[in-house]
């Protein structure tokens, strides 16, 4: 059996955790309400081409 090496896992991941946890002052920086406008747009969007409405507004069918 090989021997284990106590409390050496910790350590190691303390450093990589304190580096991802920062944030970016020259990050881009999206807000929540940012994310549910583009989700509702392609909702919709798709909603609309699902049922025809494109092809209805543009004559064509």
């Amino acid at each position: 059996m090989a021997k284990e090496k106590k409390g050496s896992g910790i350590q190691q991941a303390a450093g990589l955790i304190r580096y991802f946890d920062e944030e970016s002052e020259h990050a881009i920086q999206i807000s929540k309400g940012m994310i549910y406008g583009v989700c509702l747009v392609f909702s919709l969007t798709i909603y609309l081409a699902q049922h025809g409405v494109w092809q209805w507004m543009s004559g064509v069918y």
